[in-house]
């Protein structure tokens, strides 16, 4: 009590004094935002001298572009305490408080507006997400440069030689959203997912792989979303979780989305609209952070079409889409991809093996329906069982019947001799009737020829018998 009477006995210019030595402005109105009394800051801060504020109101001075927006307007019209970033003629920003001062009986007798600069902490947090961006830049070079450098999955190596494909994996990995892969088997679907998860922020949680075509439809419900205890006969007693579950802050790929049954695509589709799901048994959702990619290599918009496929969940998935090609329809990258396999490979297997000219000749006219899967296996598989180096004598013989069905035998090929293309196309010929027939003999019957003698060109060209 002693104190505050002490107090109540200061003189009001000692009350001046105080709020003229603190470095934030004070602005004092009366009820219709006339300015009554303003601090030293104030005057610096308005770049006006007090005896030229004081008397004016708060709206011309705004009009004025001295403070924009007027704290204190605000407070006024709003009928309650507000504050806001208030920007001087001369750039500087002010973090604004307008308190209102009431009398016992709730009516507004004045104003006090507080005011401290902030121009310096916007410059600093602008540097900041500056900062931010060029770490993420560095972040995102960084883990690429990782992916190129180490031992990385053959697939890996074909998305990275085409560069329209690479660039659109770096923008859809700066994203969180759903992504859809479309790609024929064995185009690399999983690599090319598993690459968005590694150069995302997600990169260090989980990534969590399904084949949606490859489970039971009475497991895979409870796979993707678990299951409480006692939700079925042979539960587990304590219940499990579910995938979703598992990839909790990472990503889960669903590769052959179109495979997934129609109950559980409207199961999936409230999830990707709410993040949350319930688990089979269960009477409560759960909400889960997680990333969707999927990936198929069926027209989902034809299923559409056919009912096979809800429309609303096909609309939700692609919003984000990448089309993997064919090899067969990037050719030249046939060579690049068969050299990089069998280096590998000769790795591997502590081997030293190379192709012969008419293998790679025949690798570029082959269909591949397989695609760089089924290069990746052949390979493997050449360098395994070849003798010495891998000829067209190592090659299976539907590739080999695929080759002779796509050859025109119209003219001998530059620098080849009479008798060498006889002998390519008797061998061409004796590769077609061995394909088709069951037997030696049955091969000799259909040429017309005599077993001893198809027996002797069968040793004369190194054709091996095995089917």
């Amino acid at each position: 009590m002693k104190r505050l009477h002490a107090i109540a006995q200061l003189r009001p210019e000692f009350f001046s004094e105080i709020l003229n030595s603190i470095n934030d402005a004070v602005y004092i109105t009366d009820k219709n935002g006339m300015t009554l009394w303003v601090n030293s800051t104030s005057e610096e801060m308005c770049n006006i001298p007090k005896e030229k504020l004081i008397g004016r109101s708060v709206q011309e001075l705004e009009k004025e572009k001295v403070f924009t927006p007027s704290v204190t307007r605000l407070a006024l019209e709003a009928k309650k305490n507000i504050s806001t970033v208030q920007e001087m003629r001369d750039g500087r920003k002010f973090i604004a408080t307008g308190h209102l001062v009431k009398e016992e009986h709730g009516q507004v007798i004045a104003v006090v507006a507080h005011c401290r600069d902030i121009t310096e902490a916007v410059k600093t947090s602008s540097r900041l997400k500056e900062t931010e961006e060029l770490l993420e830049k560095y972040s995102l070079e960084i883990k690429k440069l990782y992916l190129s450098t180490r031992q990385s999955n053959p697939e890996q190596k074909e998305q990275m030689i085409d560069n329209e494909i690479e660039n659109i994996i770096n923008k859809i990995s700066r994203v969180d959203t759903t992504a859809l892969i479309i790609g024929e088997t064995g185009t690399g679907k999983s690599v090319t997912a598993e690459r968005i998860h590694l150069l995302c922020n997600r990169h260090s949680q989980p990534f969590i792989q399904i084949n949606c075509a490859s489970m039971p439809e009475s497991l895979l419900e409870s796979e993707l979303f678990g299951y409480m205890r006692g939700a079925f006969t042979g539960a587990n007693k304590t219940g499990q979780q579910g995938l979703i579950q598992a990839a909790e802050g990472g990503t889960l790929f669903l590769d052959e989305i179109g495979e997934l049954p129609i109950h559980l695509q409207a199961k999936l589709l409230h999830f990707l609209q709410t993040k949350t799901y319930l688990p089979i048994g269960g009477r409560q959702y759960k909400r889960a952070n997680v990333r969707i990619i999927a990936a198929t290599n069926r027209k989902l918009d034809q299923m559409v079409e056919e009912g096979k496929f809800r429309a609303d969940l096909y609309f939700r998935l692609n919003i984000l889409t990448i089309k993997l090609p064919p090899i067969r329809g990037r050719k030249e990258h046939i060579t690049d991809l068969s050299f990089y396999y069998l280096r590998k490979f000769n790795e591997k297997y502590h081997t030293n093996k190379i192709f012969s000219p008419d293998v790679l000749k025949t690798f570029h006219s082959y269909k591949w329906p397989g695609n760089v899967r089924e290069l990746e296996n052949l390979i493997e598989k050449l360098v395994v069982l070849s003798e010495q180096n891998i000829t067209m004598n190592d090659l299976p013989r539907k590739m080999l019947q695929k080759t002779l069905d796509s050859t025109s035998f119209t003219y001998p090929v530059k620098g080849q001799t009479m008798p060498e293309y006889l002998e390519m196309i008797e061998k061409d010929i004796l590769l077609k009737a061995l394909d088709q027939e069951e037997s030696t003999r049955k091969a000799a019957k259909a040429l017309g020829v005599t077993q001893s003698l198809l027996m002797r060109r069968i040793r004369k060209y190194n054709i091996k018998l095995l089917k």
